[in-house]
């Protein structure tokens, strides 16, 4: 069977999920699992926003603010990654900032499989969607050849200005203490 667009981006769902459930029961394993979901995560929105949105914008254009919806809802996401990368992962923090993308992602998942997909499918003929996958799964591949750069600043970045900036104390600081310390 050949896969759609459609199943690609929910394989990529369930996939993320499963992420966020190791990230929850296996701290152990966190640093090397976050590097995976962010690279995951930010190929898929790219390929999303850069193939398959404007695709279904152009096919329907009644969908258009779905479409843009769909995108600030990425943006969203990447910066609470950009937030959970900044936060040491054996932190009870991190379990605060990981529900916080956890919700945030699945409301997202949420109306793209119930609203979105739906209307692709609507949209564009069999063959176009399977077109669009092998499109969207070349696009995620690109994107995963680069190291992910969700917005926001990372923790490594602010430690790294807050060392060139002469910050006392900088090693030890968290995320929001290097921001405020740099800021000021």
């Amino acid at each position: 069977m050949t896969l759609t667009v459609v199943d690609l981006i929910t394989a990529d769902h369930r996939d993320v999920e499963a992420l966020f459930e190791k990230l929850r029961t296996q701290p152990e394993n966190r640093p090397a699992l976050l590097a995976e979901l962010a690279a995951k995560f930010v190929a898929h929105a790219r390929a999303e926003e850069t193939e398959v949105y404007p695709e279904l914008a152009k096919a329907a254009p009644g969908e258009r603010g779905e479409v843009h919806h769909g995108v600030e809802e990425h943006h969203e996401a990447e910066e609470l990654l950009a937030q959970l990368m900044g936060v040491d992962p054996d932190r009870a923090e991190f379990l605060t900032v990981l529900e916080r993308l956890v919700k945030a992602v699945g409301h997202h998942v949420e109306e793209e499989e119930s609203e979105i997909l739906p209307a692709l499918t609507k949209a564009l003929s069999d063959d176009r969607l399977v077109r669009l996958g092998r499109v969207f799964s070349r696009a995620k591949a690109g994107e995963l050849e680069r190291p992910p750069k969700p917005k926001g600043r990372m923790k490594e970045e602010l430690v790294e200005q807050a060392k060139e900036k002469g910050v006392d104390g900088y090693s030890s600081m968290t995320k929001e203490e290097l921001v405020a310390a740099l800021d000021a």
